[in-house]
């Protein structure tokens, strides 16, 4: 797999980042340094927008940093910028606030890029494909009744938020949910579980063992992010495949993993990771190392088109119903998420600075 970009010189004039307003988001972390909002505007006049993470932080790396460097420049493509960005950000960037505030501004870039060619994302990335072709979806629920709704509106697939449980959680307790979700979804709904990194080797090893007769897709992140080495020995000896990488950042960090066999599906979530730019090189990585990929909020504007040109097994998860600063929303019918069809990633702002 290789994605070809068509090289046309564009600089960038101006940058600007803000935190957008958010009720009913998450009252820690993800609210503190929550998703910013990046504008571009190039040369041409064309203004591109994008979304980071990281909050006030991201921002003033932005305006200290980022602006400086990349305003005034000529790029051939928002490969070669996103290259540039990584590039002069290494000596204190490879993980955290920076790739956060990169993904903003490599979105924003790709954004502007489409619509100077008059194209989506999902064109620019793939020209043959159906611009009105759909993706299955999982929808994250919290027990089995939330799993049946979603199974009737058309998901594909459910995972169970696990993180009320703790870092003791009651296998048996667990056990009894599973079966319940499993008997209320059917055999043909993919089931995953999600445990926040709550838990360890031993913990996971056990509940996979008695769980595993369910038909389960994935545990996701049943360890800290960090934990890489003990990742690699639960892979080793997990019945259930385990799933990661939603905290992981830019190709170097995912190369490592891979290296590792931390993981055997990858969750890149677009607005951390590094932008669109690193989402590609993932699934090139993915491609050559014959694992999955299956990414964090995949059915938001910023995710979707490269499931939809990249993945052999599109799955899509859904997104937050609390982040509303841009419209039109993903289009989703009966369980599944198709592009937005304007220029670019087909959004505008709902809010203004």
């Amino acid at each position: 797999m290789r994605v070809s970009i068509p090289a046309s010189a564009f600089t960038v004039s101006t940058i600007r980042a803000w935190q957008p307003s958010t009720p009913g988001s998450p009252e820690d972390w993800r609210t503190s340094l929550g998703q910013i909002i990046v504008e571009v505007q190039l040369e041409s006049g064309v203004i591109g927008l994008g979304v980071g993470g990281g909050g006030v932080a991201s921002i003033h790396v932005i305006d200290s940093v980022m602006r400086m460097e990349l305003t005034g420049k000529e790029f051939l493509t928002p490969l070669e910028l996103h290259d540039h960005m990584c590039k002069f950000t290494s000596f204190y960037g490879l993980s955290g606030i920076v790739p956060m505030a990169i993904s903003g501004i490599d979105l924003a870039i790709w954004d502007a890029y489409a619509k100077s060619h008059n194209s989506t994302i999902l064109q620019i990335m793939d020209p043959s494909h159906d611009p009105h072709a759909s993706c299955p979806m999982y929808q994250t629920v919290f027990d089995d009744v939330g799993a049946l709704l979603a199974a009737e509106q058309g998901m594909a697939a459910v995972k169970l938020h696990l993180e009320r449980y703790g870092s003791d959680p009651d296998i048996r307790d667990i056990e009894k949910l599973v079966q319940r979700t499993r008997d209320a979804v059917g055999p043909d709904c993919e089931l995953m579980l999600d445990a926040f990194g709550n838990w360890d080797i031993s913990t996971t090893r056990k509940l996979a063992e008695r769980i595993c007769k369910y038909d389960i897709a994935w545990i996701e992140e049943p360890l800290l992010p960090q934990e890489i080495a003990s990742y690699t020995e639960l892979c080793r000896h997990s019945p259930i495949p385990i799933a990661g990488g939603e905290h992981e950042y830019l190709i170097c960090g995912f190369r490592r993993l891979v290296d590792a066999h931390a993981h055997d599906v990858y969750q890149p979530d677009v607005n951390w990771c590094g932008g669109l730019s690193t989402l590609i090189a993932i699934y090139e990585l993915a491609a050559r190392n014959e694992v999955r990929v299956c990414p964090h909020r995949g059915s938001e504007p910023f995710a979707l088109p490269a499931i939809m040109a990249l993945d052999p097994t599109p799955l899509a998860e859904s997104g937050r119903d609390w982040f509303r600063a841009f419209n039109p929303p993903t289009r989703v019918s009966q369980g599944r998420a198709c592009c937005n069809t304007g220029l670019g990633f087909g959004v505008e702002l709902s809010t203004s600075k």
